[in-house]
């Protein structure tokens, strides 16, 4: 189940890409800030999808960056860089909401109300802003899931390596998010399950 249109992540690395992160890691000050630039708006917005809010996103990519140059020499050649870093924006997101107690393990309770700011505009509303709200409810391994998979375009293989669990637990992640989802769906916005297609694949 995924929404038609939303925006992919684009994952595959050039050989520009791959002399950038091999000059960074032997200490390049300036490959590392062009390795920030180039990632620094898919960190932030990673961050900002998983704990809710930019300004928290913004400290969160901050701690991302200050781990990416701690344990950047230590990443191996050969490896997928994005998968590598989006586990560090995975943990200091993890991080930081169970610093601030908003870690959930589990789903919360029932269909939530929606935030008038994205209920007075249902039609002009991008249909991403409005499942995105929703997934707050979620379990945040079920909306990290979910995230990676229909936001950031991962398949169940990246993602099992970036939250580095099998991938039957993705799978059942992504079960248990679609299911949820569809229910508060069917309740606020029943037009966007007509663009709503893929098999967990």
């Amino acid at each position: 189940m995924t929404i038609r249109g939303l925006p992919g992540s684009e994952t595959t690395e050039t050989k520009e890409d791959r002399s950038l992160i091999r000059s960074a890691k032997s200490g390049d000050i300036q490959a590392f800030e062009a390795l920030v630039k180039k990632y620094q708006n898919r960190v932030l917005a990673l961050a900002c999808r998983i704990v809710g809010s930019r300004e928290d996103a913004r400290d969160v990519a901050q701690d991302v960056f200050i781990r990416l140059y701690r344990f950047l020499p230590k990443f191996r050649n050969g490896k997928v860089f994005f998968t590598w870093l989006y586990r560090i924006v995975l943990n200091a997101s993890y991080d930081f909401l169970k610093k601030e107690n908003r870690f959930r393990s589990v789903p919360l309770e029932g269909i939530p109300d929606i935030p008038a700011s994205i209920q007075a505009d249902s039609t002009g509303s991008d249909s991403l802003d409005k499942v995105l709200a929703l997934t707050d409810r979620l379990s945040i391994p079920q909306k990290t899931a979910l995230i990676l998979r229909e936001v950031e375009d991962c398949t169940c293989r990246e993602i099992a390596r970036i939250m580095e669990c099998p991938e039957g637990t993705v799978r059942s992640h992504l079960h248990h998010a679609r299911k949820h989802l569809k229910t508060m769906i069917e309740k606020h916005y029943p037009e966007i399950l007509e663009g709503y297609h893929r098999d967990v694949s």
